[in-house]
């Protein structure tokens, strides 16, 4: 087996070719197409697999040359510490070490969805980060008038029809009005695109049976169902649910030596935009859930035992994940039961 480490930019791709050795049989830089690169990838002697590591430009690099190898291994770079701390590093000496990681087994793999996949998995990415753009100016706004002490709790200050009433506050602080004004436009166009993302990714999403599937466990609305499609992508690529856990942010961390523990906590590991959006089931399912839930009893529960509402919030979260897991392998809508 032939082992290929690629190093992709948008200008040049630098690729080193282990034979099944580990030895360096071939290096090779050339422009960025798809031409090059399928060019390269099928004069490599084969079986053949090629080692990336994840960007921007994984999901191009295996709509372009999958169906060319044996095997196509998307890693995270996290793990590949050799290539980011070492003293020299260009291009050609990063795709060498990518295949010698992979050739020792030092890789972790990352799943990259299909086309379709991919489409949705973009369009919810794209609408969290919106929304975090919507959420940082919905802040600085309200910062414009906490300086001249005027109170902005709530969401009153958002509303359209409003926008001339609050300006007209600051009419005292001209460069205060221009700031606040640009900073209502902004918010307006954001909601837009918001909205209009929101539309396309649902239309998508509810494609899937899974959809409706999702939708009927408590706290899950179309929003919550559409990306937890998106990014976990099937229920069957994690084999145990505390591996989910690990994958949304929620696992452990834990360092021995020596039978000493040095650290023990939980993990800052994860998919953020995962954990985000869990954090939100929490929200929906518990904190402000109108009917009462097998969560939100837990939770209660939990708090009277004592526990913190970090812990709680956290047990609960991992509880959800495992819901979610739990009815989209069965294929079969949520049942509120009550805890033993």
């Amino acid at each position: 087996m032939h082992i290929l480490g690629l190093d992709a930019h948008s200008a040049t791709f630098s690729m080193a070719i282990l034979n099944s050795k580990g030895k360096v049989c071939q290096e090779v830089k050339r422009d960025t197409s798809a031409e090059n690169l399928i060019e390269v990838v099928r004069a490599a002697p084969g079986p053949k697999v090629l080692v990336v590591e994840e960007s921007h430009m994984a999901q191009w690099v295996k709509r372009t040359v999958e169906r060319y190898v044996d095997k196509l291994v998307v890693c995270d770079p996290k793990r590949n510490k050799w290539i980011s701390h070492d003293e020299f590093n260009d291009d050609a000496s990063s795709a060498e070490k990518l295949a010698k990681l992979y050739h020792g087994n030092y890789t972790k793999e990352i799943r990259h969805p299909d086309d379709e996949g991919a489409k949705l998995r973009g369009l919810f990415l794209h609408y969290y980060d919106l929304n975090h753009q919507l959420t940082r100016f919905k802040n600085k706004l309200k910062a414009v008038f906490r300086q001249e002490a005027i109170r902005t709790a709530g969401q009153g200050i958002y509303k359209d029809e409003d926008h001339e009433l609050w300006l007209k506050k600051l009419r005292e602080q001209k460069h205060l009005q221009h700031a606040a004004r640009q900073r209502f436009e902004l918010i307006d166009t954001l909601e837009g695109l918001k909205q209009e993302t929101y539309e396309v990714m649902l239309k998508l999403a509810k494609k899937d049976k899974a959809f409706a599937v999702l939708e009927s466990i408590p706290g899950v609305g179309p929003m919550i169902a559409t990306g937890y499609q998106a990014l976990i992508e099937t229920p069957h690529r994690f084999s145990r649910k505390n591996k989910l856990w690990s994958y949304a942010g929620f696992g452990n961390k834990r360092h021995t030596s020596d039978e000493k523990v040095y650290e023990e906590h939980a993990s800052h590991c994860g998919n953020r935009p995962l954990k985000w959006l869990v954090l939100e089931h929490f929200l929906h399912a518990v904190q402000c859930a109108r009917k009462e839930n097998r969560f939100k009893r837990y939770y209660e529960a939990l708090r009277r035992k004592g526990l913190d509402e970090t812990a709680a919030r956290r047990t609960v979260c991992r509880a959800l994940l495992s819901t979610v897991r739990a009815v989209w392998i069965k294929e079969e809508e949520y049942r509120d039961n009550q805890l033993n």
